[in-house]
């Protein structure tokens, strides 16, 4: 791949799902210069947003008027002419959210790192651990937690998914977790999502947990790992393990 092709596997992180399993109410708009998704059913700003935009300042108000009034994103992706466009939202009443940097790295032979155990999740004991680490670290409160259960046991049963989760093992202790999914086209390991509890930071189980996945996605034929990894999050991490950064994202949020 090059560069503009891994790019844009960096931003297909957030719309190459299994068409199977996305409802009537989510459209998608797919060009080569404007991707964008509308939730008829969501008024989250996550389930709304342009996730690709490479055209004028004069089709902003366009744009914008096609989700009808929902509160949405705005992925601005940086270049040389980006700013005008940031100006163009904060007039149009957005406020700037987060920064995301989008990462990929190129699969390789992996060194295992084999002080931590890593179970895939396939019981509904798995699921449970997972969404309650994931809990701890996110602060859910019980209505997140329980629609992250149901959720992630209803995706387990899908027979044709492309992705699944992962937790971290210390001592028998969950500790840690992931998300992950594979590309259409089985190419690129979509890295969506990964913790660890603060109290067991410090001692290699994200960096261990993420070559545990990249082993395995290079089994399956991956090229290539992506992420968009918020600013202060698991950047410095995914760099220390071999992650480049391909670009930036400006997140911008209109409630």
């Amino acid at each position: 791949m090059d560069e503009e092709q891994t790019i844009r596997a960096i931003e297909a992180i957030q719309w190459d799902y299994e068409e199977a399993l996305v409802p009537e109410s989510i459209h998608y708009i797919q060009n080569d210069d404007l991707v964008m998704i509308k939730n008829e059913k969501s008024t989250s700003v996550y389930a709304n947003k342009v996730v690709r935009y490479h055209r004028t300042i004069h089709e902003v108000k366009d744009v914008i008027a096609y989700f009808e009034g929902s509160p949405l994103s705005w992925w601005v992706r940086s270049s040389s002419d980006s700013s005008e466009l940031e100006k163009q939202l904060l007039t149009l009443g957005f406020q700037y959210y987060d920064t995301y940097r989008g990462l990929a790295k190129k699969l390789t032979e992996e060194a295992p790192i084999s002080e931590f155990t890593f179970r895939e999740v396939n019981t509904e004991e798995d699921v449970q651990a997972h969404v309650e680490v994931a809990a701890k670290i996110w602060g859910y409160d019980d209505e997140a937690i329980q629609a992250a259960v149901t959720e992630r046991a209803s995706y387990l049963q899908f027979p044709d998914r492309r992705g699944g989760y992962t937790i971290a093992l210390d001592n028998n202790k969950p500790v840690g977790y992931s998300n992950y999914r594979y590309s259409k086209d089985g190419k690129v390991l979509y890295l969506n999502g990964a913790g660890v509890l603060p109290e067991n930071r410090g001692k290699g189980i994200y960096r261990s947990l993420l070559a545990d996945r990249l082993i395995e996605a290079r089994k399956r034929g991956c090229e290539l790992a992506v992420t968009q990894a918020r600013l202060g999050t698991s950047e410095p991490i995914l760099r220390k393990s071999g992650f480049r950064e391909y670009t930036t994202y400006k997140q911008y949020v209109r409630e």
